[in-house]
């Protein structure tokens, strides 16, 4: 027995597709070498319906999606390698660009619960140390 699927596609840059009219477990697929990505609706009812996108992450020193062709909202947990100056990781959030940070902290003494590589000054000593699970100490940097 065939089986057909039907895939909404573009090669229109920034053209993504309105959640409002893709079906049930329908997806649409953005070809654009510039801005590729496979997206589709979550199960939100409608008007709430909001649009995901699958990778991958945009390269870009503008924020992805900035003209839009299609659908003009961004998705929640979407990536962009902002590359304006230094190359920093964002996230969306569903309402702004988070930038993802290393793992570091700042404060008087030193965290109780740190993670291997984890990068932390010490206001009170004014140094900056990273922490070795091999070693399970803060080592002076």
């Amino acid at each position: 027995m065939a089986v057909q699927l039907l895939i909404r596609n573009s090669s229109v840059l920034y053209d993504r597709p309105d959640p409002l009219r893709l079906g049930a477990a329908e997806i649409a697929l953005n070809y654009n070498a510039s801005d590729p990505g496979l997206f589709f609706a979550d199960n939100a009812a409608s008007p709430s319906t909001k649009l995901i996108k699958i990778g991958p992450t945009f390269i870009g020193s503008t924020a992805p999606n900035l003209t839009p062709a299609g659908y003009a909202s961004l998705s929640k947990g979407e990536q962009w390698l902002d590359t304006a100056s230094t190359s920093l990781l964002k996230v969306y959030s569903g309402s702004a660009w988070q930038v993802v940070n290393a793992v570091a902290s700042v404060s008087s003494g030193k965290p109780s619960n740190p993670v291997n590589g984890q990068l932390h000054y010490d206001s009170a000593l004014s140094a900056l140390y990273i922490y070795l699970t091999s070693t399970g100490t803060w080592v002076a940097v």
